[in-house]
């Protein structure tokens, strides 16, 4: 029997720390609430994207549809049953086996102005479905993310930091995934308990009254991704209030000399932050200079109602272009200069380009700095700058950069007492470094603090295996698995122990539940085989 590795977890939310659940009870009271006395500005808003940003499944109709994913050979298939959308797949091994199965999607992502995409339960977890239905009539077809994967993969938590930007107060499955669906009028404007009781406009966030970085806050929480976020220790998505300095919260990081040809879905602040424009204006200028949240602007109405926008700062005699071919773009703006650019993150759909360029169209690949920085420079410590860092190194697969991060993280842990990313993290870089004592210290410290950390739940409990403490292991796997059950190296490594131990029905059991979300995995497959020949 072999114990797979120390991992660092397919999830870059590893490197930080969950988000809890924004409750009503803290001082929120809901939009309908707020929808009593402020009904015209609730009607004008239930008509933006934002206000649609999530919800139950069964109140989309779409149609029937049928995706294939050449590269995991599998076919994916969406139908309406008793008006609960049902996903399908079915795979033929090269065993000659077929796997099938189903998924009940539940509630989807997204405002169906580009795409939408899904959420099933699994053990009373939401996970992503590999499907998305995208808009311009374009319909089913692969979620991002998915299309080079070689494997049937249902096991991509749906985690807080996805689900607190598209609904409001993300909650456990079982009453309900959100507190309210889509965005509220609290995500931008606070806590509303105090403007009931004393309706005065003190008593309430407006994100224009506030200073200009506490104001950006407000759109950055989930307008601004960057390469990758980090948690202050303590803090989250969920702790982040209207009003505060984001970088309190939440650290973004950049490039530091990003490659202007790479464009992402969510890259309108960091575009908006290159621009000429926001470097000549400074804080006068802003996401809300030109958008009101409150307001869909119609198809019809664009073109003007942003050019009027340009207009407060340029005026018409400051463009240059000749003015018939002006009139070939119906005098647009935004057409010449903010046009839609297909994402490098994203499939089947393209974005406005907020970098504002004078000559959209000329931009060219570039080397990229690979030095990461925090948007707010202010912002960040060097615990953070470690923890970004380390999170880079992951995704990249970069060896030296892991050595990098070791070397950080080890100068901020006089520092980071009672930090248990900063602990796990270091214990990863001791596991690479062929130092299991060490590591093994670090993530029994990391549970001491937090005993949800995954990072540490499933490295730790693989030390102990391979230590003999067989069963110390396997509870240490089973409290990883009912955090995210999606997780297949401490699956795999549960069912094998179980085994051993002669719980032949347990590991049995393990194994179904690591096949329900990943049904070709041909190590569980040829374990389940082993398991059926003792049966």
């Amino acid at each position: 029997m072999s114990i797979c590795g120390a991992t660092n977890v397919a999830s870059k939310a590893l490197l930080l720390l969950a988000a809890s659940s924004l409750a009503c009870g803290q001082g929120y009271v809901g939009s309908k609430v707020c929808s009593s006395c402020h009904s015209e500005i609730a009607k004008s808003y239930a008509l933006t994207a934002m206000a649609q940003a999530s919800g139950r499944a069964t109140e989309l109709h779409l149609p029937n549809g049928e995706v294939s994913a050449a590269k995991a050979n599998v076919t994916y298939s969406v139908t309406t049953k008793d008006g609960d959308l049902q996903l399908a797949y079915r795979k033929k091994m090269p065993d000659g086996v077929t796997v099938e199965g189903a998924k009940s999607l539940r509630y989807y992502i997204g405002s169906g102005s580009h795409g939408r995409g899904f959420i099933f339960e699994e053990g009373g977890q939401p996970f992503q479905a590999p499907i998305a239905y995208y808009g311009a009539g374009r319909g089913w077809d692969l979620a991002p993310g998915y299309s080079d994967l070689t494997t049937i993969f249902l096991g991509r938590k749906a985690e807080s930091p996805c689900l607190s930007c598209h609904a409001s107060g993300p909650k456990p499955v079982a009453s309900g995934l959100f507190e309210e669906g889509a965005v509220s009028c609290e995500r931008c404007h606070g806590p509303g308990e105090q403007h009931v009781k004393t309706p005065q406009a003190s008593k309430i966030v407006n994100p224009l009254k506030l200073d200009a970085e506490r104001r950006d806050s407000v759109c950055a929480q989930c307008h601004l991704t960057g390469e990758t976020r980090v948690m202050k220790a303590g803090r989250s998505e969920a702790t982040f209030q209207p009003g505060d300095l984001l970088g309190e919260h939440i650290v973004p990081f950049v490039w530091e000399n990003p490659d202007k040809a790479e464009f992402k879905v969510v890259g309108h602040f960091e575009g908006l932050w290159q621009s000429k424009c926001k470097r000549v204006s400074g804080d006068k200028l802003s996401c809300l200079t030109c958008h009101d949240p409150h307001v869909k602007v119609s198809d019809a109405d664009k073109i003007a109602y942003y050019r009027a926008k340009c207009l407060t700062c340029h005026s018409t005699e400051s463009c240059k272009t000749t003015l018939a071919a002006r009139k070939l773009q119906s005098d647009s703006c935004i057409a010449c200069h903010m046009p839609q650019r297909p994402s490098t993150d994203g499939q089947h759909t393209a974005f406005t380009d907020h970098s504002i360029q004078r000559s959209p169209g000329t931009t060219t690949p570039s080397e990229r700095s690979p030095k990461l920085v925090a948007f707010w420079k202010a912002s960040a410590s060097d615990r953070d700058s470690a923890l970004a860092d380390a999170d880079e190194a992951w995704h990249s697969g970069d060896a030296a950069g892991f050595e990098k991060v070791h070397y950080e993280l080890l100068a901020v842990l006089p520092t980071a007492s009672d930090d248990a990313t900063v602990d796990a993290q270091l214990a990863y870089t001791e596991d690479l470094a062929g130092e299991p004592a060490k590591a093994e210290a670090l993530y029994r410290k990391a549970l001491k603090v937090d005993s949800e950390n995954l990072l540490a739940l499933t490295n730790l409990g693989t030390h102990l295996a391979r230590a003999g403490e067989m069963e110390q292991a396997v509870e240490l796997w089973k409290r990883a698995l009912a955090i995210n059950p999606g997780l297949l190296p401490p699956g795999l490594n549960m069912a094998r122990v179980q085994w051993r131990l002669g719980q032949l029905a347990s590991a049995r059991e393990t194994l179904r539940r690591v096949l329900s979300l990943n049904p070709d995995s041909q190590p569980a497959l040829d374990l389940m085989k082993e398991m059926e020949k003792q049966r």
